[in-house]
């Protein structure tokens, strides 16, 4: 049976991080600039369309303490933010002032505006650009943020350059819609108060350390099923490693996952086990979570077209030795020979008296499994073969 959701008091982690070259000599033409929504999962995989995967169903550089002195909060009980600049100043990096946003276009969204520490921008009509070892922008509504209505940069959620939920000191991370276009939608980083408030789930995730970026997920349908519905509740992408261990697709990639939330926690989960074994794992790989189609040779959506399963293909662990699914997994053998097959057989034994999935699938349920575990998130469902 699943955990009830801790609710937890939300702060996110202060953190630092930029671009390695001077702001002055960004040149647009050789700036990449982004349409991306942010939400790439990144995660190729192979041919599926055979797998049944379910059983029975500066003077410019801003002060390290501007605005956020201990004694300040002391008397006035204002917030303490942590204003330590950036290693460049860009998009999202704190500011006092138009002037230490020193690229073309630079605007300082200032803390009497309710930008914590100030937050350098510009005006946008649908694109931003971006600088290399920064996080990526997005243009979003001022109105969103409590500005007037107009196209404002602002950086994207990024836990891999931030830390944490992916923003700096007294920043969260939202799901917002590009200005003028709705249909697009990704994380990025307002002040705290400003966005909608997490779900208890994601909540859990927070106080778990685990990051992730809240994302919107827009309707879609399978294959040759228009009148299926793909949809993920409370869908956030995830990041590794968690617990330590890597989490990476079958092309070694290790960008974030596309999982319904509470799926993520199973996902943490998974990682936590996996990190509490002899020898412990250092790295996972799956094929896929999020994908819009149905179980093979019939019209009954997948449980990865609601983001709510994972097929995890092999792991790592300390030592260097790498064992898949395919390769080690001894089909029909109760008691296994081989460390890595008694390792693989143990580990689907605890996913499964946890109950951290409600569906396993290993080889010993049909060939289509030989390569991986199909684990999956089914209420009122429960079976392990």
């Amino acid at each position: 049976m699943r955990r009830t959701w801790v609710s937890a008091i939300v702060s996110v982690l202060a953190a630092c991080g930029g671009g390695d070259g001077s702001p002055s000599a960004w040149d647009p033409a050789t700036t990449g600039v982004t349409d991306d929504p942010g939400a790439t999962i990144g995660t190729d995989t192979p041919d599926e369309s055979t797998s049944l995967d379910e059983a029975t169903t500066d003077d410019d550089s801003p002060s390290t303490t501007q605005g956020s002195s201990g004694d300040a909060e002391a008397s006035t009980g204002a917030p303490s933010y942590d204003c330590t600049p950036w290693a460049t100043q860009w998009i999202g990096g704190p500011c006092t002032g138009d002037a230490q946003c020193t690229y073309d276009g630079g605007v300082c969204l200032l803390e009497a505006d309710g930008f914590p520490c100030g937050t350098c921008s510009q005006s946008c009509v649908d694109l931003c650009p971006d600088l290399e070892s920064a996080p990526e922008t997005f243009c979003i509504d001022g109105a969103d943020v409590g500005l007037d209505a107009a196209g404002w940069c602002v950086s994207q959620c990024d836990p891999g350059i931030l830390g944490g939920n992916g923003c700096r000191d007294g920043y969260a991370c939202a799901a917002l819609s590009r200005y003028q276009d709705p249909g697009v939608s990704t994380g990025v980083c307002v002040p705290e108060g400003t966005n909608d408030p997490m779900s208890s789930c994601q909540e859990e995730l927070v106080d778990r350390g685990v990051a992730f970026v809240p994302t919107t997920h827009e309707l879609d349908h399978p294959e040759g099923h228009p009148e299926l519905d793909c949809v993920i509740i409370d869908p956030v992408l995830l990041y590794g490693p968690i617990d330590g261990v890597a989490l990476v697709d079958g092309n070694e990639s290790d960008q974030p996952v596309l999982v319904a939330c509470e799926t993520a926690i199973a996902i943490a989960d998974t990682l936590a086990i996996a990190a509490s074994k002899s020898p412990a794992a250092t790295r996972m790989m799956h094929y896929g979570t999020y994908n819009c189609r149905v179980i093979a040779g019939t019209s009954t959506l997948s449980n990865h077209a609601e983001g709510r399963a994972i097929d995890i293909a092999a792991v790592m662990v300390e030592g260097g030795d790498e064992w898949s699914v395919y390769a080690d997994w001894e089909d029909g053998v109760a008691n296994p020979a081989t460390p890595a097959g008694e390792w693989l057989r143990e580990f689907t034994d605890e996913l499964w008296s946890t109950m951290t999935w409600h569906i396993i699938l290993t080889p010993e349920y049909d060939a289509d499994h030989d390569d991986h575990f199909h684990v999956d998130l089914t209420p009122g469902e429960g079976f392990y073969e």
